[in-house]
């Protein structure tokens, strides 16, 4: 379960609302994952993770970018 609000720049097209989700994971190591999630805004959709890599150690998403040589496209 999850409770979101968003940053003030995105509420005029994002307001506040909750939602739930839930994912699969079977096996000792797993390498996908699957899930759904609904939210009170009435929207519900399909989840679908994949493991990449567990040997960086980069905290965020953005250093991991940060450290990627090739340059990003818009």
């Amino acid at each position: 379960l999850y409770d979101n609000t968003p940053r003030v720049e995105h509420q005029h097209r994002s307001p506040r609302h909750e939602g739930a989700c839930r994912i699969a994971v079977t096996g000792l190591r797993p390498k996908t994952a699957t899930g759904h999630y609904y939210t009170s805004r009435f929207t519900a959709g399909d989840m679908d993770f994949s493991l990449l890599d567990r040997s960086t150690d980069y905290g965020t998403f953005a250093e991991a970018q940060a450290a990627d040589p090739a340059p990003a496209s818009s």
